[in-house]
């Protein structure tokens, strides 16, 4: 008796294509979370205190401006560049962040600007509701100082909170822009944008001027 024999069941071929899919996504996700994550960690990681009064760069060779670090202030590059630089005062109730654009840019336009990014970085932040700042935004109380020669200052400040504890003032940022002249020169040779944010904005003035005083045209 001649015994039947069964065909092998045929295997089920995986495509490639498959693989080489699952494999993109893999890597994209990979490279958002370091982008957010692993940029946030190196921008940790090369902060450091100034054991001295120190100069630092923000922006480019072109267009880029100095200022000057006090001794203990903690010095916060961001890792997408140098076009903006965080100082932190010691007991890190005081940042001041300061960007310098691509171009230089009218003082009206750079405190403008300057303006609704911090406001936009309060409302993702989650310190105040969007919306809130709307309004007053267009109503800032502008302020045009001239500190020293070939600087000009434009700042407005506003507050966004309560009061933490009596004798406190209240939560608030100072925000506008600065701009670097050479004698007699039409427009500025740059332009820096800033935003200062304290939980007592009226106790760090004095320190948010020492900061702003010392911004200078040269980035050598």
């Amino acid at each position: 008796m001649t015994t039947p024999h069964h065909a092998a069941p045929e295997r089920t071929r995986s495509t490639p294509w498959l693989y080489v899919a699952l494999g993109v996504v893999l890597v994209a996700a990979l490279a958002v979370l370091g982008f957010f994550f692993g940029g946030s960690l190196l921008t940790q990681m090369t902060s450091r205190a100034a054991e001295v009064d120190e100069t630092v760069a923000v922006g480019g060779e072109e267009a880029g401006v100095s200022v000057v670090a006090p001794a203990g202030w903690v010095i916060v590059p961001h890792y997408f560049g140098t076009d903006v630089v965080t100082l932190r005062s010691p007991d890190a109730r005081l940042e001041i962040t300061l960007r310098v654009p691509a171009q230089p840019l009218s003082m009206v336009d750079a405190s403008g600007a300057a303006g609704v990014e911090a406001a936009e970085s309060l409302v993702r932040d989650g310190k105040v509701p969007e919306g809130a700042l709307t309004s007053g935004l267009g109503s800032l109380f502008w302020i045009d100082e001239s500190p020293k020669d070939g600087l000009s200052v434009r700042h407005g400040s506003y507050e966004y909170g309560q009061p933490a504890a009596e004798g406190q003032g209240a939560p608030g940022v100072m925000v506008g822009a600065a701009a670097v002249s050479s004698p007699g020169a039409v427009s500025p040779n740059a332009s820096v944008l800033f935003s200062a944010s304290a939980d007592d904005l009226d106790r760090y003035r004095p320190a948010i001027a020492q900061i702003l005083e010392s911004i200078d045209g040269s980035v050598a």
